[in-house]
């Protein structure tokens, strides 16, 4: 019996924990990300050929393959929980030529020098880090009429630290706006040009930020880890498939559950969970869409993709594209983009202030200058100011069994 939503698992099973990176130093350590064990080409030949599986297999290392395939049965159904959703990050090299940004222990000590601290002083304050005396001298940096003021909440009374942006040409998206132009970039998987980014721009020389999708850029990484096992969970469906690799007329449906997921024991959310709609969402977005290649690919649409109320509460899209391809093991993965608020992006770092400032390495009144800067879209009828920013995001997802509310 096939259930509406539903994939028997098969394929590739992950069996072992991805580690942690640390950057660790004498003034203590930064947490940068998350790496899988294969590399980028391994991945690729991994994904192309499954044969080649014990040859890339680190010694150790479990696999579980099924390949057999079901026949489609026209108008089919696929539902998928969202495992992973944080920012496409595209490093190489290449994309910042003058290096990376520097981490809080050196950023710190160059704002205590503008704020006029004799270099011994500098070193005092800063001698216990990530502890000391800096901790309320660099959070009321700023200054209104020469009085301290709280830089997060305020982040425009302190000069610009003018971040080092990406300048190359790698970066993950779709080309919103029908242009290609010197600010745009290449997609390395689907090699569309024109692609319109320009928060990586801002924010990918951000040491933090200097890693390849799929792995996992540390930050944002833990901003969506430590909402999962409380909010509710992101659902999508794709809907009226005749054609597995080519078919021009599919829905995509985005949703929000009442369910929150169930982890496996790598931390990752459980493939074939049963979850509940939610039938006051206020998520849901049905999209028109195509299958080619066996890539979903959307129609431009607007979305308003609920989260977690205290952290991440809202993810606003407008002229978003989904493309995601439908994986033999029944997963999903591909890129979520669009534009999005750029203030609403600033404050899901500021409001963790000194904390995430100096743990994860990122200059936050940097961060707000550069999101200003380079924001694309969405002018002030007034000021002419860009309110918007394009994006794109990193979407992982597991196969799900998605179950409606009966109706009364």
């Amino acid at each position: 019996m096939q259930l509406p939503g539903f994939t028997a698992p098969g394929g590739l099973k992950w069996l072992g924990a991805s580690p942690i990176y640390m950057n660790c130093g004498g003034a203590g350590c930064f947490l940068l990300g998350r790496r899988s064990m294969f590399s980028d080409q391994e991945l690729i030949l991994f994904k192309n050929n499954r044969n080649l599986a014990k040859r890339l297999m680190p010694a150790g290392v479990g696999i579980a393959f099924c390949l057999a395939s079901a026949p489609v049965m026209a108008g089919e159904t696929r539902g998928f929980v969202v495992d992973w959703f944080h920012v496409a990050t595209a490093y190489v090299e290449s994309n910042c030529p003058e290096g990376l940004n520097p981490l809080s222990d050196e950023f710190y000590k160059r704002e205590l020098r503008r704020l006029g601290y004799e270099n011994h002083e500098v070193e005092d304050l800063m001698k216990d880090f990530p502890n000391g005396g800096y901790i309320p001298v660099t959070t009321m940096r700023g200054r209104v009429n020469g009085e301290p003021v709280n830089v997060y909440a305020s982040p425009w009374t302190q000069p610009d630290p003018k971040l080092k942006p990406v300048t190359g040409k790698r970066g993950f998206g779709f080309n919103l706006d029908g242009k290609d132009d010197g600010n745009d970039f290449v997609d390395p998987v689907s090699n569309e040009p024109g692609v319109d980014n320009q928060m990586y721009r801002a924010m990918g020389c951000i040491q933090n930020f200097a890693f390849h999708a799929p792995d996992l850029p540390i930050y944002p990484y833990a901003q969506w880890d430590l909402t999962r096992d409380t909010a509710p969970a992101w659902l999508i469906e794709i809907r009226d498939i005749d054609d597995f690799q080519n078919d021009e007329d599919v829905t995509i449906i985005f949703d929000k559950s009442v369910d929150a997921i169930s982890r496996d024991t790598n931390g990752d959310a459980l493939a074939d969970m049963t979850l509940r709609v939610d039938p006051n969402s206020r998520s849901r977005t049905v999209v028109h869409g195509s299958l080619v290649d066996g890539v979903v690919k959307s129609e431009a649409f607007d979305a308003k993709l609920e989260a977690d109320p205290m952290l991440l509460p809202l993810f606003e899209f407008t002229g978003a594209r989904l493309r995601l391809s439908l994986d033999e093991d029944g997963t999903a993965q591909g890129i979520l983009g669009g534009y999005r608020p750029w203030e609403a992006k600033y404050w899901s770092y500021a409001q963790g202030a000194w904390i995430v400032e100096h743990s994860a390495g990122i200059d936050i009144p940097g961060v707000y200058y550069a999101l200003k800067k380079h924001a694309d879209a969405d002018p002030d009828p007034e000021t002419g100011e860009n309110r918007a920013i394009s994006t794109a995001w990193w979407v992982d997802a597991q196969p799900a069994i998605i179950v409606y509310p009966e109706k009364s």
